[in-house]
């Protein structure tokens, strides 16, 4: 869904109050993103989808509010960061995402513009690697995010070797009040109750 009444912009300032959460600890979950991704990465019916060459994998940490708590788990400084954002729990994620060397992902969009999303650059090999959003192309930087509006088209192109590994993380769009959120999220509540279990696995990106 589209909301008209909120600011749209492609690509958004990266020096907030969830980019200095994010930076503050980056170290430490880079750490926790390596084990974990060694240890639970996979892809899944989106990633298939969307990637054209190569491979892109996911740990994932929230799926539309639901958290997937044995992830969490070992991953305890990582999930302390989480619990203090404004997480979008109403069609919003947050995982550790890998993406190979020599992968491309299609142009795509998100379901929504009440999110704005982050990724916290962890691994960022050298090379040719970068997200095309708007009128731009912006690589990663260790320790540093990338904050933008997944509902305007974008794409990935990783011609380097290494794999490229980020945290993404939700959250709520700032101009949305406390009784926006928890409207979008009842209604997420109903919509979900209209799916079978097997709704789950097919989560938007």
């Amino acid at each position: 869904f589209w909301l008209p009444f909120l600011t749209s912009r492609p690509v958004w300032p990266s020096n907030d109050a969830v980019s200095r959460a994010l930076v503050q600890h980056w170290e430490e979950i880079r750490e926790e993103f390596r084990a974990a991704v060694a240890e639970q990465a996979s892809a899944d019916v989106n990633t298939r989808s969307l990637t054209t060459r190569g491979a892109w994998r996911k740990v994932p940490l929230y799926s539309q509010g639901l958290a997937h708590e044995a992830n969490l788990a070992r991953c305890p400084r990582t999930a302390a960061v989480l619990r203090e954002l404004p997480l979008c729990r109403a069609l919003g994620m947050a995982y550790f995402s890998e993406i190979a060397g020599g992968s491309d992902v299609k142009a795509h969009f998100g379901p929504t513009n009440a999110r704005v999303r982050y990724h916290l650059g962890l691994d960022v090999p050298d090379g040719n690697v970068y997200l095309a959003i708007g009128d731009g192309a912006y690589r990663w930087a260790e320790g540093q995010t990338l904050a933008f509006d997944d509902s305007y088209i974008h794409a990935v192109k990783h011609e380097g070797d290494a794999p490229r590994g980020v945290l993404i993380v939700d959250v709520y769009h700032p101009e949305l009040t406390m009784e926006e959120r928890q409207l979008l999220e009842d209604l997420e509540a109903v919509h979900r109750g209209f799916f079978p279990a097997a709704y789950e696995k097919a989560l938007p990106h």
